[in-house]
C-alpha cells in the first residue's frame, strides 16, 4: 500500500478471526455467532488517537459506524465487527475535538477498505501522518474568487469575536452538514466565506463544528429580527457584503 511521506508515521496493523465476541467487549468474552474480531497495535505516538469506521457510500466527514479508541499509550485495540466492507481512518484533533474539519497538526490517515469475513484472518497495514498546511479551508468543490459572502462576528456587546467560523446552508433547518466553511475570524471578528455560485444560503456562526450546540458554545445565525434564520440571496459573481451576526454562549 502506497504510504504518504509525512515527518509522523503511524502503523496500525489489523488482525481479522473468527472469534465470536460482541462489539466493545473485553477480549475473552462471548456474543452472538457471525462476528469477527479486528485487532491490532498501534505504534507510538498512537495514544489518543481514534480509528474511525464507516460503510462505503457513506460520507466520510459525518457520523461513522463506529469508533475505536481513543487508543491507550500501548496503541492496542481490539473490537468485534459483523461480516461486510468498512473503510478505516486514523484521526487525532490537537484541539481534543471528536468532529470538524482536520487542520495543521493534526495526526490523519488515508482512507482504507477492509473487507471483514468471520473465519478468514486479515492483517491491514495504516499509515497515519500530521496534516501539513490548511489550504482548503472550505468544503466541497473549489472555491471562486467572484462570489461569497462576508461581514462581522460580535457578541451582544458589540465587541469582534475571534475564533469563530461561519457555515452556509442550503435549507432553513440548518440541520444537515453545512455547504461550506470559512476560516476562524480573527481579532477583528471578520469572516470572508467563498462560494463556488450562486443560491439562497441560510448562515450561522460558530466556535465548534459537528452536531448541534451544545451548553458552553458560542453560537448565531443571520436574521432580521424573524423566527426562522433569514435568507442571503447571492448571484453568481457576486461578493456580498455586510452580513453580521451575533453570538451567544448556549446554555
Amino acid at each position: 500500500m502506497r504510504i504518504k511521506a509525512a515527518p509522523l508515521l503511524l502503523l496500525l496493523a489489523i488482525t481479522v478471526s473468527g472469534c465470536d465476541t460482541a462489539p466493545g467487549k473485553p477480549e475473552g468474552t462471548n456474543s452472538s455467532p457471525g462476528l469477527s474480531t479486528v485487532s491490532g497495535v498501534a505504534t507510538k505516538p498512537a495514544a489518543g488517537a481514534t480509528i474511525y469506521l464507516y460503510r462505503p457510500g457513506e460520507d466520510l466527514r459525518g457520523p461513522p459506524f463506529t469508533t475505536i479508541g481513543p487508543l491507550g499509550s500501548d496503541g492496542s485495540y481490539s473490537v468485534d465487527l459483523p461480516a461486510g466492507d468498512y473503510i478505516f481512518l486514523v484521526r487525532q484533533r490537537e484541539n481534543g475535538e471528536d468532529a470538524g474539519p482536520l487542520v495543521e497538526g493534526d495526526l490523519k490517515s488515508d482512507p482504507h477498505t477492509l473487507k471483514v469475513t468471520p473465519g478468514q484472518p486479515v492483517t491491514l497495514d495504516l499509515a497515519a501522518y500530521i496534516k501539513e498546511g490548511n489550504l482548503k479551508e472550505n468544503f466541497g468543490a473549489k472555491m471562486t474568487n467572484d462570489t461569497g459572502v462576508s461581514g462581522v462576528i460580535h457578541n451582544a456587546e458589540g465587541n469582534p469575536v475571534e475564533g469563530v467560523r461561519v457555515h452556509a446552508y442550503d435549507h432553513v433547518q440548518m440541520s444537515e452538514r453545512p455547504k461550506y466553511v470559512s476560516a476562524r475570524t480573527g481579532p477583528d471578528g471578520r469572516y470572508d466565506l467563498g462560494l463556488t455560485g450562486g443560491g439562497t444560503y441560510y448562515i450561522c456562526a460558530r466556535d465548534k463544528y459537528g452536531g448541534p450546540p451544545k451548553v458552553g458554545d458560542l453560537y448565531g445565525r443571520y436574521d432580521k429580527g424573524t423566527v426562522e434564520p433569514s435568507s442571503v440571496i447571492i448571484k453568481k459573481g457576486e461578493k456580498k457584503k455586510d452580513v453580521d451576526i451575533t453570538v451567544h454562549m448556549v446554555w
